[in-house]
C-alpha cells in the first residue's frame, strides 16, 4: 500500500497552485496570510459541507467541492460583493483514498476560477479523522456599493418589490430522485444540478450592489429566507406563488402534480437553490430587467414589500396559509 502524503506534501501539490501566486499567500508554506487592504473593507462568510448531511457517500468529489464553493459564494453574491480569498479546513476521513483529495482539489480550483474570479486559496488545515468527510470554506470579500457596505437583509420599505434571480426547486427534485422518492427520467438535468446547485455569475453582485436596498441568498428555502428578510426589515413580503420562475423540468412536474398549490409549496421550501432574492424600488424594475437580461439571467417579480411583518402567500390572486416548515431547519442536520 502507498504510503499516504504528509499535510505538507498535500499543500504543496495541491493547494499551493490555487493561491495562483496572491502576494499574501506565501505560497501557502507559512502558518499565516496577509490580505489585502481594502478601502471598502472586508466581508467574510463560511459554511461547509457535511458527508450524509449536504452529500451522498458515494458522490463524486470534484462535485462535493463545488457545493462548498457555491455555498458561500451565494452568500457573497446576495451581499453585493465580490470574493478576493479564500481559507479551506478539510477533516479527511481514514478510510478513504489519499487519491480522491486530488479530486476535491480540482472541484475547488475550477470553481473558484470560474466563478468567483480566479479567486486565489490563501491559507488553511487539512486533517483526518474517523468520523465522516467535513470540509469548511470561508470566502473573504469587498463590498461592491458606493457606500462601501454589504447589502444586508434590513431596509426594505413598502412599495418595494421582490425579485429573485434564476428558477426555483431543481434542487429540491433532484434530491427526491437521489434519494429514490421520485422518477429519474423526467428530471435530469435536476439530478445533475442537485449534486452542485449554481448561483447567478458574480455580475450579479454588482446589480444587487447597486440596485437591492436588501438582499439574501434563498439557499435555506424562499419561504424561510423571505422571512428573514421581512422580520429584518420590519415589513410584510407578499409573495405570489403562481408567479415563481420554474425550470422547464420543473414546469413539467408540477403540471403531472394534483396539488399545484402543494407541489407549489413543496419547491419554495425545498432549498439549496443559490439563487438571490432582493428587494428594490419599483422604479428600478426597467433597468433591472434590462441589466439582467444582458448578463444572461433570468429575473422574476415575485411580489412586493408591503407594511406588516413576515410572509404573504397568494395563489391566483387567493390567500394561501403558511405551512408550519418553511425551509431548512438545523434540527433537519
Amino acid at each position: 500500500m502507498a504510503q499516504a502524503p504528509s499535510e505538507f506534501d498535500l499543500i504543496a501539490q495541491l493547494w499551493a497552485p490555487l493561491a495562483r501566486g496572491a502576494v499574501g499567500a506565501f505560497d501557502l508554506k507559512d502558518d499565516v496570510a496577509q490580505l489585502p487592504v481594502s478601502p471598502h473593507g472586508l466581508v467574510v462568510t463560511c459554511d461547509q459541507v457535511i458527508e450524509g448531511t449536504h452529500f451522498l457517500s458515494s458522490d463524486s468529489l470534484d462535485w462535493v467541492a463545488k457545493r462548498l464553493v457555491r455555498r458561500n459564494l451565494s452568500d457573497l453574491i446576495a451581499k453585493g460583493c465580490k470574493p478576493i480569498g479564500a481559507f479551506l479546513a478539510l477533516a479527511w476521513p481514514q478510510g478513504r483514498p489519499q487519491a480522491q483529495v486530488a479530486d476535491f482539489a480540482r472541484g475547488l480550483g475550477d470553481d473558484l476560477a470560474a466563478l468567483c474570479g480566479n479567486c486565489p486559496l490563501l491559507g488553511g488545515d487539512t486533517s483526518s479523522t474517523e468520523g465522516p468527510l467535513v470540509a469548511s470554506l470561508t470566502l473573504i470579500g469587498t463590498p461592491l456599493a458606493l457606500n462601501a457596505r454589504p447589502v444586508l437583509r434590513m431596509g426594505a420599505q413598502p412599495g418595494d418589490e421582490v425579485f429573485l434571480t434564476g428558477t426555483l426547486g431543481d434542487a429540491f427534485l433532484g434530491l427526491q430522485v437521489r434519494l429514490g422518492h421520485m422518477e429519474a427520467s423526467q428530471l435530469t438535468q435536476a439530478v445533475q444540478l442537485a449534486l452542485a446547485p449554481k448561483p447567478p455569475p458574480l455580475a450579479t453582485a454588482n446589480l444587487v450592489a447597486t440596485y437591492a436596498k436588501a438582499s439574501i441568498d434563498v439557499s435555506d428555502g424562499l419561504l424561510a429566507d423571505a422571512g428573514h428578510v421581512a422580520l429584518t426589515s420590519h415589513v410584510s413580503l407578499a409573495l405570489e406563488l403562481d408567479h415563481l420562475p420554474l425550470s422547464d423540468e420543473a414546469t413539467a412536474w408540477l403540471t403531472r402534480s394534483n396539488d399545484p398549490v402543494e407541489s407549489l409549496l413543496a419547491l419554495a421550501t425545498g432549498g439549496d437553490d443559490y439563487q438571490t432574492l432582493f428587494c428594490a424600488a419599483p422604479e428600478h424594475a426597467s433597468a433591472l430587467t434590462a441589466h439582467f437580461q444582458a448578463i444572461g439571467v433570468q429575473l422574476t417579480q415575485i411580489g412586493r414589500c408591503c407594511e406588516g411583518q413576515g410572509v404573504a402567500l397568494t395563489y391566483r390572486e387567493q390567500a394561501i396559509v403558511l405551512p408550519n416548515r418553511r425551509g431548512w431547519q438545523f434540527s433537519d442536520a
